[in-house]
């Protein structure tokens, strides 16, 4: 399986594109980018799904460029669907073309392999993980020495203190983390050195 990084937008938001063979998945593509869709074609990818970790605009904003150039099915979080239909939350003007909507420990197939979603509230409502393949995206729960923001609306300081504990008790300290902003890191270094919460 390959991994493929972009940092897109002005809040260098992170989106990921995992492929196997011929076939991929996107992860929070949260601004249009001619580099993502370049990408896919360069290494002539047929895309399945795209999976948005929350529903916050900088990390769902791509999405409806992707689902109209490629034939996909996009899942998203239950608990964060204010971010993304039609509501005053809603901070890009039209909503988010969602096909599924997933909750706790939900499992999906794409690129021949389970996904499994776990709702880590805190930095929204509705705000996920997506573990995969001793792999783990956790896009704005948990970033290298740092956790989500909490202060804005709909976030719980309290509730994602208690989030990033079930990480640390559900993942073996090498899985690998893939955070929303930032560089990569893993369980047993943020369970020692992230200074919001120990292991």
């Amino acid at each position: 399986m390959e991994i493929m990084k972009f940092s897109l937008g002005n809040l260098k938001s992170n989106c990921y594109i995992l492929s196997e063979a011929d076939k991929a998945i996107i992860i929070d593509p949260g601004y249009e980018s001619d580099d993502v869709i370049r990408y896919v074609k360069k290494l002539n990818l047929s895309v399945e799904a795209i999976y948005l970790t929350h529903g916050h605009f900088d990390h769902v904003g791509g999405v409806k460029q992707l689902k109209d150039l490629f034939t996909c099915v996009v899942y998203a979080p239950i608990k964060d669907k204010i971010w993304m239909g039609k509501s005053s939350y809603n901070q890009l003007g039209y909503e988010i073309p969602v096909d599924i909507w997933v909750k706790d420990l939900d499992t999906f197939e794409a690129i021949g392999l389970t996904f499994t979603v776990f709702e880590t509230p805190g930095h929204s409502e509705g705000s996920t993980v997506l573990s995969v393949d001793h792999i783990l995206f956790s896009g704005d729960t948990l970033f290298y020495q740092s956790i989500g923001r909490t202060d804005i609306p709909l976030s719980d300081p309290q509730a994602i203190y208690r989030s990033v504990k079930r990480i640390y008790q559900l993942f073996e300290e090498d899985i690998m983390v893939y955070p929303g902003h930032g560089r990569t890191t893993d369980i047993g270094h943020e369970k020692k050195f992230n200074p919001f919460v120990r292991g």
